[in-house]
């Protein structure tokens, strides 16, 4: 073999200067300051603040004006650290870590062109973060969470917004909860509870089911959450028999109350 030979193979080839040169591109846009991304694609948002780190990893702190239920907003930390191998699938995702006061949840965010989705997400949330998103009294136990995920995609041409995919649980151990109506406080000792999620498809519409159980598995009602973010609540005769005010007769199964309205009808950020 030709000296001319083994310093050609010798060289590197054009592919490997190519991966090399995307690798550093993506590794210097990691790099890049999170602060800094956040102000050319969302400048001036009301939601974030006080952004640290970049791409690859950093935190910030967060807030939703809830003024319909508090004065104050609800706030709160997010950490996340980059997962590259998302983009393999066409998805940027994280592992997220987010907190208010009391309330901790972990888990991953994946977002692509065409949907979002939360997998495996842990923690708890805290009564003080309930109370400022809705005007009840609530006992001092917190939501447990429990591995859930959700993907919702959006609408694209005939197809409807709505959830595609959905498992995982919610506990909560019960207690007394008053909530305010007319003008009026009405009380019901919740009993220890399981909410089950899943999908469910009604008239080509894709509905997150919320059900909720007893700790007997006895059915206590639905939360149906369509793809235009409305909200369907059935409560049964079961649940209601916790509530002292309450003088209804039905088997115990029947859904004796259906609600249907916005599902973020109580925050006041809208406005």
């Amino acid at each position: 073999m030709s000296q001319a030979s083994i310093s050609s193979n010798k060289r590197p080839r054009k592919l490997w200067w190519l991966i090399g040169l995307l690798v550093f591109a993506l590794f210097a846009l990691l790099q890049m300051p999170a602060s800094w991304v956040l102000q050319k694609v969302a400048p001036q948002s009301p939601y974030v603040q006080h952004v640290s780190g970049n791409l690859w990893q950093g935190a910030a702190i967060w807030q939703v004006p809830v003024s319909k239920v508090s004065k104050a907003p609800l706030t709160g930390a997010l950490s996340w650290h980059w997962q590259p191998w998302q983009l393999l699938l066409g998805k940027l995702g994280a592992d997220v870590d987010i907190s208010s006061g009391q309330t901790q949840l972990d888990g991953q965010l994946k977002v692509s062109r065409s949907s979002w989705q939360v997998a495996d997400m842990t923690g708890k949330i805290a009564p003080d973060t309930l109370r400022q998103v809705v005007d009840w009294q609530l006992p001092s136990t917190p939501i447990q969470v429990n591995s859930v995920s959700l993907q919702r995609q959006s609408a694209k041409g005939e197809r409807a917004a709505g959830f595609k995919a959905a498992e995982g649980q919610l506990t909560w151990v019960g207690g007394e909860v008053g909530y305010p109506s007319a003008g009026k406080v009405f009380y019901i000792t919740m009993p220890a509870l399981r909410a089950e999620l899943s999908t469910e498809q009604k008239n080509s519409n894709n509905l997150l089911h919320i059900n909720l159980l007893d700790n007997q598995d006895k059915r206590l009602g639905d939360l149906y959450i369509d793809g235009d973010n409305m909200l369907d609540v059935s409560l049964t005769q079961r649940l209601l028999e916790n509530m002292p005010e309450y003088k209804g007769q039905a088997p115990q199964d029947t859904p004796v109350v259906s609600v249907r309205q916005p599902l973020l009808s109580g925050l006041g950020g809208a406005n």
